[in-house]
């Protein structure tokens, strides 16, 4: 297919008439559209563009992981800890995107490394992650719901917990019933005002280490002059994956969406880029400067845990006397809690969906209506999300929610290691079948192949080990099955699904020479050539540009 500017899904123009060749802009590259939702009826459409994806690389899971949870972190690990731990799971998070993105460049299905794991290694091994995910991505919705009243009640206690968590539902459940791509421009807009919120407070943070404020509080490093550098020895560390993991998980929507997303080849790379910004920026650069501006024995710290006044930049501006920027923090938090939520509902009924497709669950959840809404998946996970996040309201019930919601907890630990695995059986399939995946022109590879996978599955277990081990003996709490398994709840269920599937279904390992390479793969077509040639032939600061083009 010519390129041309009357095509109104790809606004490109190679040369003009007169011969001449012209520049091609940045804009005009990222309106690239790719495929016409007409080619999906009846299917998940590509709506998402490449600015949706780059921001959910950049915004996803900005919440109160990095916004509260960072202060419990501080508190267990004191500075040097923090930043062990912090600097490890980013690096691992950055490593991880990577690899996936390697296959779903490849195999772009909404499945992504559920649906790889089970054509690549085992089914078994699929549907065991498959339904930890899913199960997973809906005690997250009800945990942000919980949380919602929570911050909330920084303003106001008069307003019963419930109607919060109405409105709450509402917001996150109202976007799924528009087309996709309707998401995708909620996505964007809260991202953006979580990247925006994020910078504003490093901004802040590095003023108050100057002095700034009106009493002009700074505690001058601190934590770095302690003698007491590990307070709670290597535990506090171990402590730290888990938080660090719980604040900068979940980048697996990324490989999701790359289901849904116009040119999974153009903009997966483009998403790792964003993280690995995100991750020096936001993850390494707040965990330095709070680290600097707040004691980790601050008495602030030990109150009210779980509320944004325990989270450290609100202690560092409180200590400072800095107003009005704390109920910026609750807003924010407030859209992020929304936010994620919205990002765990469309997680869940894109997995529930993809494992219907390949016979893991019953068939009616595969189906799409002319919008792109499996709607059957939208309807059973928003009752199910409704019901969990209810059950809060009462005492039993948050009891109960409590060991639900610890599969979330560690169910990226097991979704890290399967990456990795399957990464290698992919290469395995690749060779055998002696596919030239990756000398074609533009292909995707996995930056330090093969060390990247090893370093990715090794560190993965380490940090597992670190887990299962204080949640074995907790810091502030005495040994026991209820403590344990609030964190590691996902291991034996993991294991039971991995199992009973593998033994109910007879499954055997996929042989490399039999593996399915042919089934959602996305082959470069003639079209997106001719537009990956004319990105590629611009100069390095157009494309430089392009990745802040919104």
């Amino acid at each position: 297919m010519a390129l041309n500017d009357k095509d109104p899904s790809l606004k490109v123009a190679a040369s003009d008439t007169s011969g001449e060749d012209k520049d091609v802009a940045v804009g005009d590259v990222l309106d690239y559209a790719g495929e016409s939702d007409s080619m999906h009826r009846g299917d998940l459409h590509r709506n998402f563009k490449t600015r949706h994806i780059m921001m959910i690389a950049l915004g996803a899971n900005i919440g109160s992981g990095i916004l509260i949870s960072s202060g419990k972190a501080l508190r267990y690990g004191s500075a040097p800890g923090m930043l062990i731990g912090y600097t490890l799971i980013c690096c691992m998070a950055f490593v991880m995107l990577n690899i996936l993105s390697e296959a779903s460049c490849l195999f772009p299905t909404s499945g992504s490394f559920i649906d790889h794991a089970s054509r690549f290694v085992d089914p078994s091994l699929g549907f065991a992650i498959g339904f930890c995910e899913w199960f997973g991505a809906l005690t997250v919705i009800a945990a942000e719901g919980a949380v919602f009243p929570v911050v909330v009640s920084y303003w106001t206690t008069s307003v019963p917990t419930a109607a919060w968590m109405t409105v709450y539902l509402v917001v996150v459940f109202g976007f799924h019933l528009m087309p996709n791509k309707w998401f995708a421009e909620f996505e964007f807009a809260t991202g953006a005002i979580k990247v925006v919120t994020m910078l504003v407070l490093i901004f802040t943070m590095i003023a108050i280490c100057g002095g700034a404020g009106s009493t002009g509080s700074t505690h001058h490093g601190a934590n770095y002059t302690s003698l007491d550098a590990f307070p709670n020895g290597f535990k506090g560390i171990a402590s730290v994956f888990l938080l660090a993991a719980w604040a900068t998980g979940g980048q697996e929507i990324i490989g999701i969406a790359a289901g849904e997303a116009r040119m999974p080849r153009f903009d997966l790379p483009r998403a790792c880029n964003n993280l690995f910004v995100r991750i020096m920026v936001i993850y390494i650069g707040s965990s330095v400067l709070i680290s600097v501006v707040v004691p980790y024995t601050d008495p602030l710290l030990l109150k009210n845990s779980g509320t944004t006044a325990a989270s450290p930049f609100v202690i560092a501006m409180v200590h400072a006397g800095i107003k009005v920027l704390p109920d910026i923090v609750n807003v924010v938090l407030l859209i992020s809690l929304c936010g994620i939520g919205s990002e765990s509902f469309y997680t869940a009924s894109r997995i529930q969906t993809a494992m219907a497709r390949m016979g893991m669950m019953p068939a009616v959840f595969s189906r799409v209506d002319a919008a792109g809404r499996p709607y059957w998946s939208l309807l059973s996970c928003a009752v199910v999300g409704i019901i969990m996040t209810y059950i809060n309201c009462t005492t039993g019930g948050a009891t109960a929610f409590t060991w639900f919601s610890s599969v979330s907890a560690t169910t990226t630990f097991f979704a890290w290691i399967t990456i990795p695995i399957t990464n290698f059986c992919m290469h395995r399939a690749l060779r055998a079948q002696k596919d030239p995946a990756f000398t074609e022109k533009y292909a995707f590879r996995t930056r330090w192949w093969p060390a990247a996978p090893v370093f990715l599955l090794v560190s993965t277990l380490f940090t597992l080990a670190c887990t299962i081990y204080v949640s074995a003996s907790p810091i502030e709490d005495p040994p026991s099955a209820t403590v344990f398994f609030e964190n590691m709840l996902c291991m034996p269920l993991f294991f039971f699904c991995w199992f009973a599937y593998k033994l109910y279904f007879r499954t055997k390992v996929v042989k490399p020479e039999q593996a399915d390479l042919k089934t959602g793969r996305k082959h470069l077509t003639e079209q997106d050539l001719e537009f990956l040639d004319l990105y590629y032939s611009q100069s390095l600061w157009k494309r430089a540009l392009s990745y802040v083009r919104f």
